[in-house]
């Protein structure tokens, strides 16, 4: 690959201890910008399993325990490390991590950045200033970068989209295997209705087992699959029984083969109503030449383009997943169509080459910047 610039010294914080979309692509971009010649370490949480994941794809993390947003401890304990490794480049992904790495970057003399990775409004008051701590902020959709443009006041030359990149190689079209449909305990052939995502409640798990009921009573073929694991899992499988859906779906937990798993699905639902940037299960879908259904929430729009790359339904109506999955169902030539152009979007704009190329970008932009200073 050809490189913008020449080998930094980055580290990447995390605060948050769980493991979803934001700590997959953290963890991603790390190991790219690593392939690419630089030297990324991450810090952060040292119960946190990106910390753990980090460590186990080789990289180095250093563990940093941070109380809250005004832990001073951790912005001093920050500073040494940032200048103990001579970090040119300090990269904050959470709330409390933002707070510390930013003032500790400042202290330090560091470059920072940091990637806003939901959808949720962010509060505008004096005294909320974190945003304005980094010399850049990345957002992982257009949505969330106009919203902090025009309702939070940022310079708009100091914050960027680049949402997550998909490896088109392992994400793309391939046969179903019939031995991982029966480790699964899916039925091999049968048609089969997934969602992708950690089990938290804005992902509305809740709308997508009532669509799952609404299906179920019209037709006898379809399985509908869970793949994730996280907070929701006694609420999810609860409601499972409660809707008498027990026969009818397969939760199959966290698991790390998904480019796998969806050739053995005919159609991919996301049912949330909030928070969503540009979701990184979808794109790993439309990779893999999945016909899509999704609620328009945050920056899904981008992506999913009603009739084109997927189908959009409101967000919130388990009516209108019912009725857009099942004409996916009957329809295979819209699927197969559908799918062909989620790929070719994917390729065009959402590769993980072109994150990495535009990550660099940021990071050159950056440190001139600081230069020029």
């Amino acid at each position: 690959m050809k490189h913008l610039m020449e080998p930094l010294n980055i580290i990447h914080s995390e605060w948050s201890n769980g493991w979803g979309g934001q700590e997959i692509r953290i963890l991603d971009e790390c190991l790219g910008m690593a392939q690419r010649g630089h030297r990324v370490a991450l810090c952060g949480c040292p119960e946190g399993q990106l910390g753990a994941a980090a460590q186990r794809a080789g990289l180095v993390f250093h563990p940093l325990a941070m109380r809250g947003p005004w832990d001073l401890a951790a912005v001093r304990r920050l500073v040494a490390l940032l200048r103990r490794e001579r970090t040119q480049v300090l990269h904050t992904h959470s709330s409390v991590d933002a707070w510390v790495g930013g003032l500790a970057a400042r202290w330090a003399g560091v470059a920072s950045l940091r990637t806003r990775h939901l959808s949720a409004p962010v509060p505008r008051h004096p005294l909320n200033f974190v945003y304005r701590l980094p010399q850049a902020v990345v957002t992982t959709g257009q949505g969330i970068r106009r919203h902090l443009v025009e309702d939070y006041g940022l310079d708009p030359e100091r914050v960027v989209s680049i949402p997550t990149g998909i490896d088109c190689q392992r994400f793309a079209p391939r046969p179903p295997e019939k031995a991982l449909a029966a480790e699964l305990n899916l039925p091999f052939g049968a048609p089969v209705v997934a969602i992708v995502a950690i089990l938290r409640s804005w992902k509305r798990h809740d709308l997508f087992l009532h669509m799952a009921r609404a299906l179920a009573d019209q037709r006898p073929q379809p399985v509908f699959l869970i793949v994730g694991g996280g907070p929701q899992e006694g609420p999810v499988r609860g409601l499972v029984q409660e809707l008498g859906l027990g026969e009818r779906v397969v939760m199959a937990g966290m698991r790390p083969d998904v480019e796998r798993i969806l050739p053995l699905c005919q159609v991919c639902v996301l049912a949330s109503d909030k928070n969503e940037g540009v979701p990184q299960a979808v794109l790993q879908e439309l990779a893999c030449e999945r016909a899509v259904v999704a609620a328009r929430a945050g920056d899904v729009g981008q992506v999913i383009q009603h009739e084109q790359t997927g189908l959009l339904v409101p967000a919130g109506d388990a009516g209108a997943l019912a009725a857009a999955v099942g004409r996916l169902l009957d329809d295979e030539p819209l699927r197969r169509r559908l799918g062909q152009a989620g790929r070719a979007l994917v390729q065009q704009g959402y590769s993980r080459q072109a994150m990495l190329l535009a990550t660099e970008a940021i990071y050159a932009k950056v440190l001139a910047g600081r230069r020029r200073a």
